[in-house]
């Protein structure tokens, strides 16, 4: 549970979430293919931000099974090695 709380806290796990989930609402939910347009009132209709949430959770613990576990060493910060003249 603490790694993946480590994984939380690393900058990119945020990146691609808010990049994700623009991404879901503008070419997910918001585009309207018969009319090549963008219909924004979806924003307020709560399946959208259900389907949101669901999938960014989904995606992020599934990063994190498949990406976060192999990489523990990459997003932890390391104290800086002094040496000794």
């Amino acid at each position: 549970m603490k790694d993946f709380i480590d994984y939380l806290k690393w900058k990119p796990t945020w990146m691609g979430i808010v990049a994700f989930s623009i991404f879901f609402f503008l070419l997910g939910q918001a585009y309207v293919y018969p009319t090549l347009s963008f219909d924004f009132s979806v924003i307020y209709e709560w399946e959208t931000w259900v389907k949101l949430i669901s999938i960014n959770l989904g995606m992020t613990i599934l990063n994190y099974l498949w990406i976060g576990r192999f990489n523990k060493d990459k997003f932890q910060k390391k104290k800086p090695q002094h040496t000794e003249v």
